[in-house]
């Protein structure tokens, strides 16, 4: 629902443009400037020069044509049964207007008739009073005192009394008007005549009296303790003037009241007096609060205008017959103007001139920071009201206005004997007497001339049909809220003339009207009228005009729309680049030669050349003041070529035609653009009957714009560079300049047409999304708007409260999209079809709700039924159609939320097809799919965009596997929870919710499998491993799991997981070499994730798989079985070097670091007994890699044989202790190294074992007796014993024990007796005999010895014994 990046960058940049030309348009002169008071900082005099009064021929080429300022509506009489009643005319008759109710009245005497414009005749009277009518007045009532039904009060004053009746309207179409009988109030008048009833827009009511003095009727709904329902309060007495006795003030002079005027917007009420006298009132919000500002008599004014004007008899300024007040939306600075008798027009103020000008310069820099688009020009250069010491209040002369006919060559005759006018929007209408009964319209505006720096005004006259007795504003019934320019400049003001012969009602027409005037007399725009009229004005503005008649309702497919446009394309101009126009101003004759003869060289009109710059451009908002607006640039005629072509960045000044189109929806927007968008209740600011005019208007232009493309609006009046001389536009570049060649000017021109495009394609951009957005407001207002808000978050809420017109057409499209689905959730929740707010939607907002979203909540409106079906196939099958739904308006469609409502009906297959559906769809080449199969390249950015579109559809995949296994984890932890409160371990509820989510997860996992996609395949993959689910992942027999391992091992080689289910996918496949080779990498990684352990034993299953029978055998296997055997060995030889280090790292530091590194990676057998075995002394390791390496250094292995029988010695405890370590340890030597050949020292090892049971004094015979147990060769066993008695070493002297090798061989040779039985009989001879070589060579050494009696007595008893054993 919300816009594109792209789409809003344009409604930026429109934006920017609209903000740039509402500025422009607001900083125009204003009436202030217009009169020159804020350029000379004094009151001002204008109406002498020949140039402040024109009629409409200076629009025209010719006198063929008469342009009307006036036009007649309507002329109705006065009803005959009122006109009856005349005869019965005793003393007094009155008449006035009603505009309000769009009635007239009459008073004969005692009664008063009431009667309409229109030809309805409805007509009213009342009757009920006794005393002569002096004055009538209608208010409308405060808010909140009386019943709805009375709309007004109609306020009768008699000599003695003032009656307040109460008015009220049929609910019938003719809306008859009905007087209530009885009075609401009756006031005494204290016996002052009040001649003058005036009400404000908000209730309050004032009345003026003949005594001078101002009163005002002050009511509410109920009595209090302390005041009356209603009084009557005077506020021209204070309460000193109760001190004053009564005689006095018939002493004193009075001055009647004969005129009340109220200006609403500033709350300020004027007086004027039958001597001419005006005085200014601060009404404020209430009574207690009204003061008078300044009091001003008729010869203070006199006397001020004869000092600003010396040259005209002063009588013309006596005699103020009517006063007008100047409205915020009239002039900012200027709050009245006065007429006199003579048609002199004099503007006052209430601030004095040198606070205006502090005013002014403090406004000046808060219009160059703070005005934003829409803000209110009166509210930003209005002074403020409330009294203060800096801020005098009085009222003050600014401007004094010569009547039409005192110019030097005036061809009018002067106004006289005015007695009544009015203002309004420019325009001042004055009625003079022309003849006894016979009255004269004088009408003075300034709206035909926009295009000045100064005053300029056109007259008009028209006879009327009798005399005036009051003129009055028509209201429009169905006038909007909203009061936009736009409006204000199609809609002309309609004024009614109350004559003694009936009502008269005319239309001051604009310039719409205008123009439709030349069109029509012109038969077309191809016409020199219609030409001077786009010169003359400002382009900008003529142009503006033209769309209004092209746009309009009432002219749409007539001849007026379509001249309109033809004028708007022929006379708009063209773009060009600002340095263009410094290079051919020099050419040009700034004067417009085409106004005539009566135009002056002090004050030229002058075309304005400088068009809007690009908005990133120099020139900023502020640089135009009011002063300068239709300022030209100074022509500069000394620039050399090659300056001229040298500013590349010159900004571009686009055509009238495209700063017409967006001057003319600044125009149309200004009133909401800076509105908030809902009040603190979150009701709408915006009135549904606002938005329906707002929406004509959009749709006129939208229409507009589209049967006009951009190309159209921008080139229409291009032309050959051979002809561009023919319009003299004031954006049209002069390109007879010989400063600047044609192929230059081509180019330049061409780069001019494609900014305007670009910036015409932003606006056409801008209104088709404005068009929505008020149409959705407009469908929002027409339903509960305030319960939608509610609906809302309150992050939503507060966005949506912040947020003004502005934000929601240029950057909160959000902002819509919350609010429809605000209400598509809100029909949703009352279980309310859907279908015709869609349809409506769709519609008129078919940008913001797109057929995406029609058919997203449709499908919820299926899903929430199939929700509610107890019937399974029927649930199934509305599944089905909203699931079919959903893949024809696939991809462009909020696939999430779909996805989601799918997963609340337990619809999982639903979200893969329809996941698989919008990735073939953004895809249908499958560019994503060979991006991925071709290994993801780095350049191809195409086949990654794609990819990751597919991988973004199949991400709501994974979401609907994470709510699965999510739901399942919280079922399991209730499930445990209820059963033992205690804490539950982390591992018993992955294990519980994985076995819940069992039972799902394999259906999807299967249906995901069955698309052919890889990429959802990748998807699913990467759910399971993220889960930890292996066992589930390993079940897939897809090649493409092979493929995704395979990548995601490439991608993150350290990952342990990725590589162990890798080897295990190839082996549970059949591919065991594969296995194998990655077995051996696993196991060769040098990684702190894998243990010394766990390497071992990939490589016993790498030799596993390479054993296996489908291998194959080959001399490639056999070699890689080889090495992995190796491998094997050697890892085994690490595992004891680990041990044997972890045994020491709990004494030494350093060996905790080799226990690190043991476990980081293999090493091969030199590594392990040079960095590990040797230096840390682990001499059984340093064995077990000579042995693993077949290392064959005799004298090596001997030294760490006798380092081990002496680190096992050495350890401390009693000889007992030590004896058995040493041969236990001996032991299990024996049992490894025993076959092992050149590491199993056998003669050494019994030497060195003798002389450590001789040194620690061991039982005779223990090292005989041990080593017999262990199942030694008993054959070597009795050779190397024979070897030592032969040898007949000094060592075991020196020991300690010269005896102890003779003792240890008796011991042999007893055991070989004792156990003979158990020798194999072939050897039995052979063994016996060494047995008794032994046992001769120690009698040997005993016959040589002294005290060997009892050694020789066991040996010979021995020999006797083998002796024996030989028979």
């Amino acid at each position: 629902m919300t816009a594109p990046q792209a789409q809003l960058d344009f409604f930026v940049t429109a934006g920017s443009m609209l903000e740039w030309h509402d500025n422009l348009d607001r900083n125009k002169p204003g009436l202030l400037e217009l009169t020159g008071v804020s350029q000379h900082g004094r009151a001002t005099m204008s109406g002498l020069n020949d140039y402040d009064y024109q009629t409409l021929s200076f629009l025209k080429s010719d006198e063929a044509h008469n342009l009307q300022q006036l036009r007649t509506v309507t002329k109705s009489a006065i009803p005959n049964e009122i006109l009856e009643h005349f005869k019965h005319i005793k003393c007094h008759c009155t008449m006035g207007l009603f505009p309000e109710i769009g009635r007239a009245w009459l008073t004969i005497d005692s009664e008063i008739y009431i009667w309409t414009f229109n030809q309805t005749r409805d007509v009213a009277y009342y009757d009920g009073l006794s005393h002569l009518i002096v004055s009538v007045g209608l208010v409308k009532p405060k808010a909140g005192v009386f019943v709805q039904d009375v709309k007004y009060l109609l306020l009768l004053t008699t000599p003695i009394e003032v009656i307040v009746l109460g008015v009220t309207f049929g609910e019938g179409s003719c809306n008859e008007m009905q007087l209530m009988n009885r009075p609401i109030f009756v006031i005494g008048t204290d016996n002052v005549s009040i001649s003058v009833i005036k009400g404000t827009d908000d209730g309050r009511i004032f009345l003026g009296g003949r005594d001078g003095c101002l009163y005002e009727v002050f009511y509410q709904a109920e009595s209090s303790w302390f005041g009356k329902r209603c009084k009557k309060i005077n506020l021209s007495q204070g309460l000193v003037s109760y001190m004053v006795p009564s005689f006095l003030k018939v002493f004193s002079e009075v001055d009647p009241i004969e005129r009340i005027e109220i200006d609403n917007s500033r709350k300020l009420l004027y007086v004027l007096t039958e001597r001419g006298s005006i005085e200014a009132w601060d009404i404020s919000t209430d009574y207690t609060n009204a003061r008078r500002l300044g009091r001003i008599t008729q010869n203070d004014i006199t006397n001020q205008a004869v000092s600003l004007i010396t040259t005209v008899d002063p009588s013309i300024f006596k005699g103020v017959k009517a006063i007008c007040p100047l409205s915020a939306d009239d002039a900012g600075k200027l709050h009245l103007v006065a007429v006199t008798q003579c048609g002199v027009r004099l503007y006052f103020s209430t601030t004095s001139l040198n606070v205006q000008q502090q005013f002014s310069a403090a406004a000046a820099c808060a219009q160059g920071e703070n005005t934003g688009f829409g803000q209110s020009v009166a509210q930003s250069v209005a002074p403020p009201l409330s009294p203060g010491p800096d801020s005098p209040k009085g009222l003050y002369l600014l401007h004094v206005r010569l009547p039409p006919g005192y110019t030097p060559n005036a061809t009018t005759n002067k106004p006289k004997q005015v007695h009544a006018a009015h203002y309004t929007e420019g325009t001042m209408l004055m009625i003079t007497t022309q003849q006894q009964e016979q009255d004269l319209l004088w009408s003075v505006s300034s709206a035909p001339s926009v295009n000045f720096t100064y005053l300029v005004e056109s007259t008009a006259l028209e006879s009327l049909d009798g005399v005036v007795w009051g003129l009055a504003e028509v209201h429009e019934s169905s006038t909007p809220l909203l009061r936009s320019p736009l409006n204000s400049a199609r809609h002309s003001r309609k004024v009614a003339l109350l004559t003694n012969q009936g009502t008269h009602i005319i239309e001051l027409l604009k310039m719409v009207d205008i123009l439709r005037q030349i069109l029509l007399s012109c038969n077309g725009p191809h016409h020199e009228e219609v030409k001077m009229f786009f010169q003359s004005q400002n382009q900008r503005e003529a142009c503006v005009t033209a769309l209004l008649l092209a746009t309009s309702d009432k002219y749409r497919g007539g001849d007026v729309a379509l001249w309109a446009t033809q004028a708007f394309m022929l006379y708009g101009g063209e773009p060009c680049f600002q340095h263009q126009k410094f290079l051919n101003a020099s050419n040009r004759n700034m004067a417009n030669q085409t106004l005539g003869a009566n135009t002056t060289t002090g004050r030229d009109r002058l075309p304005m050349f400088m068009s809007t710059p690009m908005p990133n451009a120099a020139i900023s908002p502020a640089s135009y003041p009011g002063s300068q607006f239709n300022q030209p640039i100074s022509p500069i005629g000394n620039m050399q070529p090659s300056q001229a072509v040298s500013n590349e960045n010159s900004p571009i000044v686009f055509s009238a035609k495209h700063d017409g189109l967006y001057l003319y929806v600044s125009r149309m927007l200004r009133s909401i653009w800076q509105m908030r968008c809902v009040n603190e209740h979150f009701c709408s600011n915006l009135s549904h009957s606002d938005c329906a005019l707002l929406q004509s208007d959009l749709r006129s232009l939208r229409t507009f714009l589209e049967v006009h493309s951009v190309h159209d609006i921008s080139s229409s009046t291009r032309v050959s560079f051979d002809h561009l001389e023919r319009t003299n536009s004031y954006n049209t570049i002069m390109m007879n300049n010989t400063l600047l060649p044609i192929p230059e000017q081509r180019i330049l021109s061409e780069q001019a047409q494609v900014e305007e495009k670009r910036s015409l394609s932003a606006l056409n951009l801008f209104v088709k999304h404005a068009c929505e957005v008020i149409s959705l407001w407009s469908i929002l207002n027409s339903h509960s708007f305030q319960l939608i808000c509610l609906q809302l978050s309150p992050e939503h809420q507060k966005m949506l409260r912040c947020c003004t017109f502005r934000d929601l057409l240029l950057t909160r499209s959000e902002v819509c999209a919350f609010l429809i689905i605000s209400l598509i959730n809100l029909y949703l929740k009352d279980k309310a079809g859907v279908s015709e707010v869609s349809r409506n939607l769709r519609q008129n907002c078919p940008n913001l709700y797109r057929h995406e979203d029609d058919v997203t909540y449709k499908a919820t409106e299926l899903l929430m039924n199939a929700k509610n079906c107890t019937s399974p196939a029927e649930k199934e099958q509305k599944l089905r159609t909203t699931l079919q739904m959903c893949k024809e308006a696939a991809p462009t469609l909020p696939l999430h939320s779909i996805c989601q409502q799918f997963i609340s009906a337990d619809f999982f297959e639903g979200v893969i097809e329809l996941s698989a559906v919008c990735a073939s769809k953004s895809d249908p080449e499958e560019v994503g799919v060979h991006f991925y199969n071709n290994g993801e390249p780095a350049e191809d950015r195409e086949g990654y965009t794609c990819f990751a579109t597919r991988m973004t559809y199949y991400k709501e995949v994974q979401l609907m596997l994470d709510h699965i296994y999510q739901t399942a984890c919280n079922k399991s932890q209730i499930q445990d929870q209820t059963q033992s409160p205690g804490q539950l371990k982390g591992t018993g509820k992955a294990s519980d919710s994985r076995n819940a989510a069992q039972q799902t997860i394999p259906k999807i996992v299967a249906q995901t499998l069955r698309v052919k996609d890889p990429l959802i395949h990748v998807t699913l993959y990467e759910w399971l491993l993220a889960h930890d689910m292996l066992s589930e992942l390993l079940d897939v027999v897809e090649p493409s799991l092979g493929e995704f391992l395979r990548r995601s091992v490439s991608r993150n080689g350290e990952n342990v997981v990725l590589i162990d289910l890798l080897w295990k996918y190839y082996e549970k496949n059949g591919h065991h070499s594969q296995a194998a080779q990655i077995l051996d990498n696993l196991a060769m990684t040098r990684s702190e994730n894998i243990t010394l352990e766990q390497r071992i034993e990939y490589l016993v299953r790498a030799v596993m798989c390479m054993r296996n029978g489908n291998v194959g055998s080959s001399i490639t296997n056999g070699i890689f079985l080889k090495e992995l055997e190796d491998k094997l060995d050697i890892a085994r030889v690490q595992k004891a070097v680990l041990a044997a280090v972890t045994e020491l790292a709990r004494h030494k530091l350093e060996a905790s670091t080799a226990v690190k590194e043991l476990n980081y990676a293999l090493y091969d057998i030199t590594q392990l007994y040079q960095h590990f075995a040797e230096p840390f002394d682990l001499w059984e390791c340093q064995l077990s890699i000579l042995n693993c390496s077949h290392h064959n250094d005799p004298l090596l292995i001997e030294s760490v044989w006798g380092n081990i029988i002496n680190s096992v010695v050495e350890e401390p405890g009693t000889t007992q202790d030590r004896s058995n370590r040493l041969f236990t340890k001996i032991e299990l030597l024996v049992r490894e190294y025993e076959e092992s050949g050149a590491c199993f020292p056998f003669a050494f090892l019994i030497r060195e074992l003798e002389v450590k049971a001789c040194q620690l004094r061991l039982p005779e015979g223990i090292v005989p007796e041990k080593l017999v147990t262990m199942n030694l060769d008993v054959e070597l066993l009795l050779e190397y014993y024979s070897r030592m008695i032969s040898m007949n070493e000094r060592v075991w002297a020196n020991e300690g024990n010269e005896w102890h090798l003779i003792q240890s061989a008796i011991r042999v040779v007893s055991l070989l007796a004792d156990n003979a039985q158990s020798i194999w009989y072939r050897s039995k001879r052979r063994i016996i005999g060494k047995a008794q070589d032994i046992v001769a060579g120690c009698l040997n050494i005993c016959y040589q010895k002294p005290d060997t009696n009892r050694l020789q007595q066991s040996l010979k008893e021995l020999q006797s014994r083998l002796q024996r054993l030989l028979v």
